[in-house]
């Protein structure tokens, strides 16, 4: 039998981009998974949720240091963002309205 590999998980806040962690997940070669539900999220005779639960995203890496790097990339690429999203939108506007002229 092999050893088994320890996993490290780094939950991220539901307050970062989704795209931000994917990518960041594709650049470092981690896996993306979800936390668990609490047991009472749904309801057990129809299986709908019940609560506005929406689960973090977590990503699990071979090392402690390898989900630190992450994480300061993630949040400085999500910092950036944040600071520059006036500017994107006026962009991305601008870009819609040169698509309708046409």
């Amino acid at each position: 039998m092999g050893e088994e590999k320890r996993k490290y998980a780094l939950p991220i806040p539901r307050a970062i981009a989704t795209g931000i962690v994917f990518e960041a997940a594709e650049k470092f070669g981690l896996e993306v998974d979800q936390e668990k539900p609490p047991e009472d999220a749904f309801d057990p005779r129809t299986d709908l949720p019940i609560k506005d639960y929406v689960p973090r995203i977590i990503l699990w890496g071979e090392s402690a240091e390898q989900l630190m790097e992450v994480k300061e990339y993630i949040y400085k690429k999500h910092e950036r963002w944040i600071t520059n999203i006036e500017e994107l939108r006026k962009n991305r506007m601008e870009q819609i309205r040169r698509k309708f002229r046409k």
